[in-house]
């Protein structure tokens, strides 16, 4: 491998770049250099952009020289799809000078190649179902293996791994009954979601009260679990033990703070630090605004 694509943030944290931060990553965001095959209308790959995020490329050796001693907790590598995407995958992750823990964040795979990857050093894998329903899936991705494989291959990869997180998108057209459901399901097989804000021009395309109640429902469901009122898929009512701030955290693999991943710094959707006083309060008002909400513990 000659070179890998960095995240800004990355490459500043890692020397590469110099250029202001207000919020350092803990972990350590790179892409493999090969274009993309698939074909998913919300993507930016095409444009050098992966989400709101730029992703220059450098030298791997000058990078590797650095990872070990950046201070991160994890490093996490996005892998355009493409036929070989999971062989360069594993070739960067055997090259890689680290002791990290490594998650990939790739498209569906078979039994196999999960295998040659955590041989190869992989610790779990991230996939982007990104669709809460069939219908929605066939309508943004393209050229890429059916919503059934994505999620055959997410089990699979709990079985292989240990560990999987869902990558699961608001505001593609989801009822919330929907993408509820899938955050059930995942969670009863050890599923991780992490959660996104579809990203359209400028601006999020989904409005930050209903993002706040589904964080807070993501999060019930991950620990204590909650139950859940629908009126034409609209979520409208929900009961959970607890109500913490760690609800609106970036979700998805242990040690990922995805800094302003898809939204600007001054309207923030996932923080990636723990919320203050009138944060954690102003989420919480944002949820209630658009569901009710009842904890238990009160």
């Amino acid at each position: 491998m000659t070179s890998i694509r960095v995240s800004l943030a990355t490459a500043a944290l890692l020397g590469l770049k110099h250029c202001r931060v207000n919020a350092e990553p803990t972990t350590l965001y790179f892409m493999l250099p090969e274009p993309c095959h698939g074909g998913c209308r919300y993507c930016n790959q095409k444009n050098g952009y992966l989400s709101r995020v730029r992703w220059p490329e450098f030298d791997f050796s000058e990078v590797n020289k650095k990872v070990q001693n950046s201070g991160a907790q994890r490093i996490c590598i996005q892998c355009p799809y493409h036929e070989h995407s999971a062989e360069a995958a594993a070739q960067a992750v055997r090259a890689l000078d680290t002791s990290l823990p490594v998650s990939l964040s790739i498209h569906a795979l078979t039994s196999d190649e999960m295998v040659m990857l955590r041989e190869a050093g992989v610790e779990r894998v991230g996939m982007g179902l990104d669709c809460a329903t069939e219908a929605i899936f066939s309508k943004w991705k393209r050229d890429v293996p059916s919503w059934h494989e994505y999620k055959k291959s997410l089990y699979r990869a709990k079985r292989i791994f240990g560990d999987a997180t869902c990558h699961l998108m608001v505001g593609l057209g989801e009822d919330d009954e929907d993408i509820v459901a899938v955050m059930r399901e995942m969670a009863t097989r050890g599923i991780r979601v992490a959660l996104f804000a579809y990203f359209r021009g400028n601006e999020t395309a989904v409005a930050r009260p209903r993002y706040r109640a589904l964080q807070i429902a993501r999060h019930a469901i991950e620990t204590d679990g909650a139950t859940f009122s629908f009126e034409e898929g609209r979520l409208v009512e929900m009961e959970v033990s607890s109500l913490r701030r760690e609800a609106f955290l970036t979700s998805g693999c242990p040690g990922c703070n995805r800094p302003f991943y898809n939204e600007r710094v001054t309207k923030i959707y996932n923080h990636p630090c723990i919320l203050n006083d009138e944060q954690a309060k102003r989420a919480f008002e944002e949820a209630q605004n658009y569901a009710k909400i009842h904890c238990t513990a009160e």
